[in-house]
């Protein structure tokens, strides 16, 4: 097969570039359109994927976010002058909206299938808008095939844009596939054993940009009821400040350590001796740090009804909490600890869930159906 990635963040993400090597592994040509905003930066830890497979295209301004159908052309427009798409068997849209409506545009125009993504600003900000539900019954139906991250995202999509509608839904459901992102082969490589509590008080930790929504001050009041049952944790955020009121709550707080982003050959050492991952954000797309720490045997609380929550059982790596209830967060961190090893032990084994030869396999079937069905 010959596959065309439409991407408006593959110079931001090593998820392109590992599916694309694992599906070429297996016979397959990829090659990534990256659509961006005139002006934008590549930072240097990316520079080398940029490559001649990624054709990178300043397309559109910093105000053409306010005119989606403006957008949507340019994108189209500047993708249809650098690639002849009738060479490829299916466009992959790693975005619904913002990509996906030019994918379909171009399917129109070239007979050519697309497939599209459904990512964090999908569900929590365009499907949001009522104006965008009709757009989004357009994309779905003319699309050979939808993928998600997760269970709890596919259900909530057709359940929003095709609840109304039991026929319908059935029949979108069909071309409906979960696939999960995979882990950097570093994480695999290099997997922990499962373990047992350190016996030097509870130790917690969240990887990930420091900002509101990844929601660290509902693990500091959590925090504070475990004190009150007689637990006594400290937390460890690690990651790149956004916001610097956060930080203020941070560094205000006694039981907390921050430390700046790092590479993963040092936060490795993190994960394998902290107890608890903890990172319960309003939302998320997937969330690869909760992976990570499982690859470490270290259980994880993530947020329900967001990328990570029906990857697997509750319980069994871990447990899914309403950001908005910090007593839920505490009562994750209690259950962890009474089952603790056996949770470790399902973390090693199921953290190959997330390894990229497994997941090509299921990219290819999808790949496969979706242009079967077109």
């Amino acid at each position: 097969m010959r596959i065309l990635y439409l991407c408006t963040f593959y110079h931001r993400a090593m998820i392109f570039r590992d599916s694309m090597n694992v599906l070429e592994k297996r016979g397959h040509e990829v090659c990534a359109f990256n659509a961006v905003t005139k002006g934008t930066k590549i930072e240097d830890k990316y520079r080398p994927i940029m490559d001649e497979k990624v054709v990178h295209e300043e397309c559109f301004s910093r105000h053409d976010r306010f005119f989606f159908p403006l957008k949507q052309k340019k994108i189209e427009k500047r993708l249809l002058e650098k690639i002849d798409v009738k060479n490829f068997d299916v466009i992959h849209s790693h975005t619904f909206f913002n990509g996906g409506w030019a994918a379909r545009s171009i399917s129109k125009m070239t007979g050519v299938p697309f497939v599209v993504s459904v990512r964090n600003t999908d569900m929590n900000a365009f499907l949001r808008i009522p104006v965008f539900l009709p757009l989004a019954r357009k994309i779905a139906k003319d699309a050979a095939g939808i993928m998600f991250l997760s269970k709890a995202y596919r259900e909530a999509f057709l359940d929003r844009c095709f609840g109304k509608n039991p026929e319908i839904k059935k029949k979108i459901e069909q071309k409906c596939m979960v696939i999960t992102n995979g882990l950097e082969g570093f994480w695999l490589d290099n997997k922990g054993t499962a373990k047992d509590l350190s016996g030097s008080g509870l130790k917690l930790i969240c990887v990930g940009k420091i900002d509101r929504n990844k929601n660290v001050t509902a693990i500091l009041v959590a925090i504070e009821e475990l004190k009150e049952r007689g637990i006594d944790p400290k937390l460890t955020v690690i990651g790149q400040v956004i916001d610097k009121s956060v930080l203020k709550e941070l560094n205000e707080n006694p039981d907390t350590d921050r430390i700046s982003y790092m590479p993963k050959e040092k936060l490795i050492g993190y994960y394998r001796s902290h107890d608890i991952f903890v990172m319960p954000s309003f939302t998320e797309s997937f969330g690869r740090v909760y992976a990570e720490a499982m690859s470490q045997g270290v259980p994880v609380i993530y947020t329900r009804g967001q990328g990570f929550d029906g990857i697997f059982p509750d319980g069994e790596v871990g447990y899914s909490v309403d950001p908005n209830v910090p007593s839920q967060i505490a009562d994750a961190v209690v259950k962890i600890m009474d089952n603790y090893r056996t949770i470790s032990e399902n973390c090693i084994s199921r953290s190959d869930e997330f390894d990229w030869d497994r997941i090509a396999v299921e990219l290819e079937v999808f790949y496969l159906n979706s242009i079967r069905s077109a």
